[in-house]
């Protein structure tokens, strides 16, 4: 099962395209920038230009923020990608912007989707749809200077009632450095320890989804028993290296018996006292 799949099915091109490449990286992706033949400006560029962002209701009443960021480049080139901030996806390109009398259309090649909206001077809103897949749902974007971050009712509150350590090792034989976040109990080790293993596409330490980050609920109630914790962005995302895309099952299983060997040199940890917990292919 992949953790990315269906979150509403207008977006499932977007999900599965989290999957295949880095959703966050450092965060993001690159933003695409646009060949001039790609473009057709007709209007003021500071119409459009700036973080645009609006919520797509899809059927069943789910409401999901789509973002959108527009910049010109000092050559009169133009940047562009599209987020989609609850499902934990960010720098989709857009291969095409036009602007012409108002009308905005903006073209997101690689899901097969795709804005076009008319601008309104009295309110500074864009007001149209999003297509894709046969599909059209209205879509009112307004500019706003920052995307509101995304809490969920479960995420622990800091400060927390332990360490947080931020940690890198290597799997030396892949050439891979792996990051991710080492949870300490503050009570008196070593302790026991387990390693959160994620399933299959690429996840960050987290497996942030939908504004969701079950790895970091986890890891906090377990640490709260006195078990220690580490979590681990997957090869190619977040603050690891290596090509995600490239690596077997196989090489995954290499990355966490790191994991294990890493823990095992720490003074904090009893070696003879941990612990797997995975699910999916993880599992």
């Amino acid at each position: 099962m992949k953790s990315k799949i269906v979150i509403c099915i207008f977006l499932l091109s977007i999900t599965i395209a989290s999957l295949g490449c880095s959703s966050q990286s450092d965060g993001s992706q690159e933003s695409s920038q646009l060949n001039d033949t790609k473009n057709e400006i007709a209007g003021d560029l500071k119409d459009i230009e700036g973080t645009w962002m609006g919520n797509l209701t899809a059927p069943g009443g789910l409401e999901l923020r789509i973002v959108f960021n527009i910049s010109t480049n000092s050559d009169g080139s133009i940047n562009a990608s599209m987020d989609s901030p609850d499902q934990g996806v960010s720098g989709i390109p857009v291969e095409s912007v036009s602007y012409k009398d108002g009308n905005l259309n903006l073209g997101v090649k690689s899901i097969k989707g795709s804005f076009e909206g008319i601008y309104k001077e009295n309110n500074k809103t864009i007001e149209g749809e999003w297509k894709q897949a046969g599909s059209a749902f209205p879509l009112v974007l307004e500019r706003v200077e920052k995307v509101p971050e995304m809490h969920r009712e479960q995420d622990p509150v800091k400060p927390y009632p332990y360490t947080e350590e931020e940690v890198v090792y290597e799997n030396k034989e892949a050439g891979v450095k792996l990051a991710g976040t080492l949870t300490l109990p503050q009570s008196e080790g070593p302790f026991p320890a387990v390693i959160l293993i994620t399933g299959s596409g690429q996840q960050n330490r987290n497996e942030e989804i939908a504004g969701h980050r079950p790895f970091l609920v986890l890891s906090d109630y377990l640490t709260r028993q006195g078990i220690a914790v580490l979590r681990v962005d997957d090869r190619g995302i977040g603050g690891s290296t290596g090509n995600f895309s490239q690596a077997t099952t196989e090489d995954f299983a290499g990355d966490v018996l790191t994991g294990v060997e890493y823990l095992k040199n720490r003074k904090e940890i009893d070696p003879g006292r941990i612990g797997l917990i995975g699910h999916s292919e993880g599992g």
